[in-house]
């Protein structure tokens, strides 16, 4: 009876035991913190560069207050590292609107992103300066440019492919950047955007005139 006794005593003991060593692992697994799970890390989105019809729109919108008549006498590209320049698009453009009635011309800019040099994201007006009417530039009104940068440079391309020379100087140089004049000057009957292929006009192996309004080829100019 004793022995039989001692026995239930040793199993309950036993049984204690291993349920208190259970406990303790359970206790002892809580209290350790689980390693922090890697946050997953979200790929920056590249900055994207806008064509030159977007740009002038934008500079627009703060030109219009400045001057209700305002119209465009020059818009050209400009090129940061922030936005990486995209067939017919650039991070920034600039340009020059003139008030007919005031007399008095004004630089803007619009930047897709801060960059060194000044650049300044958004639309931003500059300084201003007297405006004398010249019989070989003419101001643009804003309703007459139909036309974007990424159209201009695809009908440019169009012609450069049916002269085998300049076909040629293309396909030697296939990495030579490409700027976007808007103008009108000259004898030339309407505005029209500059497709420059090269790093300026006077650096330039060719430029293609498509006009502004109707998207046509205008000329070549070499």
């Amino acid at each position: 009876m004793m022995i039989k006794g001692l026995r239930n005593y040793m199993n309950r003991t036993f049984f204690s035991i291993s349920t208190l060593g259970l406990l303790a692992l359970a206790l002892t697994g809580c209290s350790e913190s689980a390693p922090p799970a890697k946050k997953a890390e979200v790929a920056k989105k590249p900055i994207e560069p806008v064509s030159g019809q977007s740009g002038l729109f934008q500079m627009f919108q703060i030109a219009r207050p400045w001057a209700p008549d305002a119209m465009i006498l020059k818009l050209e590209n400009g090129d940061i590292p922030e936005a990486k320049a995209q067939p017919g698009k650039y991070g920034v453009w600039r340009a020059t609107f003139v008030s007919p009635s005031k007399k008095i011309k004004r630089d803007y800019s619009f930047a897709v992103a801060d960059s060194d040099g000044g650049v300044i994201k958004g639309p931003r007006a500059g300084s201003e300066a007297p405006y004398t009417p010249s019989p070989l530039v003419h101001p643009i009104p804003i309703q007459d440019v139909h036309v974007d940068t990424t159209a201009a440079l695809e009908t440019a391309l169009k012609e450069i492919a049916k002269d085998k020379a300049m076909t040629k100087a293309l396909a030697d140089n296939k990495d030579i950047p490409v700027q976007y004049i808007l103008d009108w000057t000259g004898t030339n009957p309407k505005p029209y955007w500059r497709v420059v292929f090269g790093a300026s006009v006077s650096q330039s192996l060719f430029s293609v005139l498509i006009d502004a309004g109707t998207g046509e080829f205008v000329k070549k100019l070499r």
